[in-house]
């Protein structure tokens, strides 16, 4: 149980507050702590998510974490203090963006190539697609069981991929699984380039947003690479696996209301698919007694894939800097959202 709201420090004279709303992604706030210790002038704190609305007034700059920043808590922050929230990351779906712009609280964000954060989600769909395909949780089932030589798994190499989407991401991911031997094939929402320069060069087949369901019913493996927003929430549903091939494993790195979790339950109990490998999920943090986290063809890992060393000290910095322009005056260079 959550214990009482806890009020927040007061805020030493001339000083700018950096406020991490929630505990989760700890390392986001430890790392950003550690860039801003030479600045006696900027204080960067953390507080429980329950806590968050009281803490804002207190903040110029606010980094959401795992936090939802609804309308009265911006209209709350701005009454105050706040004027900047900063994503420590892409996804900025927990801001309620209409009243940050009515408030005149700016919104920016971190793109996934101004650090190793694309690179490091594209390894980690990789792994997780290893993790299905080699039956990970049977593994570890028949070493408890003292079991050689089981379960057989499926090689990567030689299979067919669908990514959905081609952002920053997919850009990393295709060229890495084409190495592997895999041909894959991508939609997104937005045209495609005219040239197939970079990582589309790697493709074997582009498509349409409309292509979806047709190219997945060819694809071994599917993964989720693309934005969550009214048209993509819950694009993987029951209608998807009727149209997916038989027994294709699924792999998510983007934002897990992409996902419908009971058509996927469903559509692996009547073997439409293969297996899952989730990084994120329909609620978060994942209840571990869910169905599908104890399902033996399911590979969950706790919100992970950008969480590198790499990529987080890099956010890391463009926080720090961020902050350090706006105890200067300045505005942050991170991309203004809104």
């Amino acid at each position: 149980m959550a214990g009482p709201p806890q009020p927040p420090p007061p805020l030493p004279p001339n000083t700018t507050r950096v406020l991490f709303c929630g505990r989760d992604m700890h390392y986001g706030f430890a790392y950003t702590a550690e860039a801003l210790a030479d600045a006696p002038a900027i204080e960067c704190v953390q507080c429980d998510r329950d806590d968050a609305a009281a803490w804002l007034p207190t903040a110029r700059l606010a980094v959401p974490l795992m936090c939802r920043l609804d309308a009265g808590m911006l209209e709350a922050g701005a009454a105050g203090r706040l004027t900047h929230v900063l994503q420590y990351g892409v996804g900025v779906e927990g801001v309620d963006l209409r009243a940050a712009a009515a408030n005149a609280v700016a919104v920016h964000n971190i793109p996934s190539d101004a650090v190793p954060n694309a690179v490091s989600c594209a390894e980690m769909a990789i792994f997780l697609a290893l993790a299905v395909l080699r039956r990970l949780p049977e593994l570890q089932a028949s070493l408890a069981a003292r079991t050689l030589g089981a379960p057989p798994g499926r090689t990567l190499a030689g299979k067919t991929a669908l990514v959905i989407g081609f952002g920053n991401i997919a850009r990393q991911l295709v060229p890495r699984l084409a190495a592997l031997g895999v041909m894959v094939d991508a939609v997104r929402r937005s045209p495609w380039p005219e040239n197939g320069e970079g990582a589309a060069a790697a493709l074997r087949r582009r498509g349409a947003w409309g292509d979806l369901h047709a190219f997945a019913a060819s694809a071994d493996l599917i993964f989720l690479a693309c934005a969550h927003n009214e048209g993509t929430a819950g694009v993987v549903g029951a209608e998807f696996w009727r149209a997916a091939k038989r027994g294709a494993a699924l792999v998510n790195v983007a934002r897990g209301g992409l996902v419908d979790p009971d058509a996927a339950l469903e559509a692996l109990t009547s073997g439409a698919a293969g297996g899952l490998g989730l990084d994120v999920t329909w609620e978060e943090p994942v209840d571990p007694c869910h169905p599908l986290a104890l399902h033996p063809r399911v590979v969950l890992t706790p919100h992970v894939a950008g969480v590198t060393q790499e990529s987080y000290r890099g956010m890391a910095e463009i926080v720090a800097a961020a902050a350090r322009r706006l105890a200067g005056g300045e505005e942050p260079e991170a991309p203004r959202v809104v």
